[in-house]
This record gives C-alpha cells, structure tokens and sequence, in this order.
C-alpha cells in the first residue's frame, strides 16, 4: 500500500520535496529508497511487533512507512509518556522490539534498537517484496487512559480523496505524528504528492515562524491551536499566505470560523469530524458550527454513517479501526457495527450541534452543564486567548461551574473578568461560572484542551 503511493509519485514528481524541515530535505526518490532500506531491517527483525519511542523528526516518517512496508506491526508510543511507564505498555501490547531516540532509564521487556543500529541494518539489499503491516495508534487520553486503535495502511489511505496537489502546496505537521490526527496528515500528504513541512516543535509560536519560513499554504490543527495563533498574529500584515485551514479534533465555535475568514480572507477553511477509532468521517466548509443535519439520512451503503441515539452521536464508517489492541479492551461497537462516540449533539434545525463530551459533563445541583456552551461564549471576547470550563467539587451543589482564563495581551483581568460575568449572564443560572481564574497558560494534549 505505501510502496503503492510512492511509486505513482516516483513516475509524477520524484524531485518533488516529500519532507522539509529545519534540519533535513527529501524529495519522494530519496525518501523512498531510503524506505525500503529501512524496510528490509526491520524485516529481519525476530518478532511481528515494533514500537518507537521517538520524537517527531523525518526519522520517525521513514521508522513509520518502512514498518508499514515491512509486514510488521507498529506501536506509536507518546514521546511525553514517562521512562517508567513503557514496560507495562510493551508487556500489554506484546512489543517484541522497541526503537528509539533515546536510552529510556528503565528495563525493558523488549529489545531497544537505537536509528544508527537500525541504520547498520538497512544496509542490507531494499526490500523488493512489500507485505503491508499494521499501525497501533493511542487515544488521546484526554479525558482519561488512552486506549489504543488497530488500523492497517489501507484503511487509512481508503478515508483521503486523491487530488493531485499543485507543485507549491505544503502542509504543516501541527499534530503529533503518535496521533490519529498527525498520521492522517502524513497519509493525505504521501496521497496527493504534497510537501509536509516539520517545525521544530508543537509549540505555536515555532509553528507561526516554520509557516513562514517554507512558505506553508496549508495547516491543519485544532481549534486551541488557532486561537493561539490569532491571539500571536497581527490582523494585517501577518505575511502568511494560507490557502487551506482544516479545524479539526475539537468542535469549532462560529466566532472561530469569523476571526479565521478576517485574517485569513483568502484561505478556504474547513473543519473536519474524525476520531482515532471511527477515522475521517466529515468535512464541512459552509462556516457553520456542527454538521448538516443531512448526516443522519445517508443511504445504507454509504462509507460512513452517523445516528443520534439520547443525545450522543453514533458512527459507522467502512474505514475505522479494526478494534483495540489489547485483551482488556472492549469494543465500543455494538453488533449491527455501531461506535458511540461520547459526542454529545442537540439538533436545532438543519443543524447537528455538539455540546460536549459526555464524561465532561458538569452536574449542578442535579442539572447538567456542558463546558462546550460556558467555553464559546467566554472564548467569543476579545479579552480572552483561550478559556477552559470545567466542574468543581462544592459541598452544597455538587459541583460548581469554574473556568480556567488565559487573557489576551494588553487586557486587564479586572475588565476580562466583568466581561465575562455580563456575557455569561445570556446563560442559564446554573451554567454561569462561579469561579473565574486567570492563568498564563492551560495544559493541552496534542494541542486540544486538556480536560483529565
């Protein structure tokens, strides 16, 4: 399947950039030969497992597509993850090699190939027979455990529409490439013969500076990504050129989508509905929150299907994951194929509208409060970067609605925060927030609110 990719862009555009960062450059013929060293390796390797342990670097890319390529099976382990956490996840997801960057300062259950020991092995002949293996991706573990997600190439390849990109277009890997989100990325970017370019970190500011710096007309990230960026970014002037902005990962809010078009006047912007077990399942790009309510009636035989079921949205797609690694892991699918997501969606007219997660949910008093409606309309004042809501222990409600504020520069927290109190009046007495408290800044996961 990788093999497959390549070889149509080695006939289209092998001097074509396939990766470009502040350290390295590689077209697709280079990169590819490069692949299939790799591959043959790993493929002498005892064992059917891998994981790496590794930060983002083209190295990692060429770890990812030469185990695709090599019929082994890839565990992507969080390069945030502590030392001390990697021999229960080798022994509970049977790693029999792990590869890293780095000398974890524990002892492992597994054999630890370091890239110049998996350099010495590539030198052997390219691999020439291609058997495709599997990717195991973690969950984000955002509100909890990650678990972790079974895919082949095939099925993620089978959720990117093939265009053949224009010689100038270039993404930004603004996820981490151990997440659904930064895997997609490089899959639609090896798809469509484009360029993906690496910062030197997740970090916005760094991200802002490598858009510039390699002339990036495409980013996909999240939402707290782009209220970052817009809070860093003059109105005018900015000198980025953006052609494409994909919101994805987080619901997106309508005032979002308005200060992106004001910036970014000529750049298409689409958000995405997608999550590491059900894959890509929507776009939208009519610059309205939510989904069209023209989701629920897709025919039988579509790829994709979505259902409300009490308030919570269910999917179906013909291109998720395979199920969960690990025997103690259950499958969230019922028997007719079925996911529930954890989405909670209102339907209000020819809209499908999130709420929130269902394990977010803020209970006050016995009536529930989703952070989602706190969070946008906080979020919609020029005074804030970011805002985060959440539920906090109360003696006499339960719970009470408390936020979390990064405030923008050149604000006072004394203005902000009367601010905030007159918006949040729109809201139902329960959902008003009782406690307001500024911070510099609020923990992310792979750039989406942190909310464990």
């Amino acid at each position: 399947m990788i093999a497959a990719r390549f070889s149509d862009k080695l006939e289209r555009c092998p001097e074509r950039p396939f990766l470009l960062s502040p350290n390295s450059a590689s077209n697709y013929a280079d990169f590819f030969e490069h692949c299939r060293k790799l591959a043959s390796g790993l493929r002498n390797l005892k064992g059917s497992r891998l994981a790496c342990y590794m930060a983002d670097s083209t190295e990692l890319v060429a770890v990812m597509l030469a185990a695709g390529m090599s019929g082994k099976s890839l565990l992507m382990l969080n390069r945030d993850f502590a030392y001390q956490r990697l021999p229960s996840l080798i022994t509970r997801y049977n790693v029999d090699v792990l590869i890293s960057d780095s000398v974890p300062e524990v002892e492992l259950p597994a054999t630890l190939l370091n890239m110049e020991a998996l350099e010495e092995l590539a030198y052997a002949e390219p691999i020439q027979e291609y058997i495709d293996g599997e990717i195991l991706i973690l969950t984000s573990g955002t509100t909890g455990d990650p678990k972790c997600a079974r895919y082949t190439w095939a099925d993620l390849f089978a959720q990117v529409n093939e265009k053949h990109a224009p010689q100038d277009e270039r993404w930004l890997l603004a996820y981490r490439l151990n997440h659904f989100a930064g895997l997609q990325m490089l899959v639609h970017v090896l798809e469509n013969g484009s360029t993906l370019v690496m910062s030197r970190s997740t970090r916005v500011a760094e991200a802002l500076q490598t858009m510039l710096e390699f002339s990036v007309t495409h980013v996909s990230s999240t939402p707290t990504f782009w209220r970052y960026a817009l809070a860093t970014l003059p109105e005018t002037d900015h000198r980025l050129n953006l052609k494409h902005i994909t919101l994805g990962s987080e619901p997106v809010s309508s005032s979002l989508l308005e200060q992106l078009q004001h910036t970014f006047p000529k750049a298409r912007i689409v958000h995405i509905y997608a999550s590491t077990e059900a894959g890509s399942c929507v776009s939208v790009s009519d610059m309205r929150p939510g989904l069209p309510i023209s989701v629920l009636h897709r025919d039988e035989g579509s790829e994709v299907q979505f259902k409300v079921v009490e308030d919570e949205l269910y999917i179906r797609s013909a291109h998720g994951m395979r199920g969960y690694a690990g025997a103690d892991e259950i499958l969230k699918r019922n028997t007719e194929g079925w996911l529930a997501t954890g989405d909670l969606v209102r339907v209000e007219d020819d809209r499908i509208l999130f709420m929130g997660r269902r394990s977010e949910t803020i209970n006050v008093g016995g009536v529930k409060v989703h952070p989602l409606e706190v969070e946008n309309i906080i979020s919609a004042l020029s005074g804030v970067k970011l805002a985060r809501a959440f539920g906090q222990e109360n003696p006499i409600v339960g719970e009470i609605v408390a936020v979390e504020v990064v405030a923008n520069d050149n604000y006072s927290e004394h203005d902000v925060e009367e601010s905030i109190r007159e918006v949040c009046l729109k809201l139902t007495r329960h959902a008003r927030p009782r406690s307001i408290n500024f911070v510099d800044t609020i923990e992310t996961n792979n750039l989406k609110l942190k909310r464990q």
